[in-house]
């Protein structure tokens, strides 16, 4: 190969490498002006991440307890009760389908932010309705958009000028309430047996992550699974029990407490045994709020 050849080909590598390095420095910039977080704008972002976003604007070290998850810890709690009665402080920073790495990522830029105390993860997510590759693939995309989230909210930026109104937002950090009733009639559904539901590589080791980034902020991290029988199994019991067992965690299981929290599937349910409604909510969060009370040092904030 001549002299000439060889320098055309370092230009054009040069050239290639360039235009990328550039590419992603405008992608970064642009991403940095559009962030809703930085503009404190939860109400521009599409309805998945409302509340992650409205958790992460939140005055800071406001927030002792956070619940992460999917549509599942979505309606877990009421966080407006817990305050009324016994002045905790709670977010519930779902998204529906939230994977673990979204919830890893959510929590990591909360606890920028706040002192967290403790931490409910609702275990729903830890089980995504997937093949090992399409996890692998979730994840990837995941990081290329929470890197350039120019991607995600380049459609809002006539909301983020005001030259467009925003749609109002709803939920009360984090919850809507929903008291729509669909009667689950299908029956006894936490069947014993010593079979263990398995777990993907990608849920296995965010999961971990959570565990070391709780543990190295002193945050106390709870597993709790909202009654669903759409969702939960005893095979899957046993795969969470050794879980919390091997790492030291309390573990909540409300569909092996349907009885004690006083769960009627008559009139608790939101959508055939999916999601529990508002009525149910109501008596989880009265359970929620006596174990917080209980195992956990938490302030009263209804005198601030």
């Amino acid at each position: 190969m001549q002299a000439s050849d060889k320098k055309r080909k370092m230009k054009r590598w040069f050239e290639i490498g360039a235009f990328l390095i550039v590419l992603v420095a405008m992608l970064l910039i642009m991403s940095y002006i559009m962030d809703p977080v930085r503009l404190k704008r939860p109400d521009v972002v599409n309805e998945r991440d409302t509340y992650i976003v409205s958790a992460l604007v939140e005055e800071e070290n406001t927030i002792d307890v956070a619940v992460l998850g999917d549509s599942e810890a979505m309606v877990l709690l009421s966080p407006e009760i817990m305050y009324e009665r016994e002045g905790i402080s709670s977010y519930i920073v779902g998204q529906s389908g939230q994977r673990m790495c979204e919830a890893y990522y959510a929590l990591k830029a909360l606890t920028e932010r706040q002192e967290l105390k403790v931490v409910l993860l609702e275990t729903d997510m830890m089980f995504p309705a997937t093949v090992e590759l399409g996890e692998r693939l979730y994840t990837f995309s995941s990081a290329i958009t929470r890197t350039f989230s120019i991607f995600e909210y380049h459609v809002a930026w006539k909301e983020m000028m005001n030259l467009k109104e925003a749609p109002a937002m709803t939920h009360v950090r984090g919850f809507d309430k929903r008291e729509a009733v669909a009667p689950y009639t299908g029956g006894e559904y936490m069947n014993p047996t010593d079979e263990k539901a398995k777990l993907l590589s990608f849920p296995r080791f965010y999961f971990k992550m959570i565990c070391d980034l709780c543990k190295k902020k002193d945050i106390r991290l709870v597993l709790v699974s909202a009654p669903s029988p759409r969702n939960y199994n005893y095979p899957r019991h046993n795969t969470l029990t050794e879980m919390a067992e091997k790492n030291g965690l309390d573990f909540i299981d409300f569909n092996m407490m349907t009885e004690e929290v006083g769960i009627d599937w008559q009139t608790d349910s939101l959508d055939e045994g999916d999601h529990i409604n508002y009525s149910g909510t109501k008596k989880i969060t009265q359970y929620l709020m006596r174990y917080l009370k209980e195992n956990c040092d938490l302030p009263d904030r209804r005198s601030e």
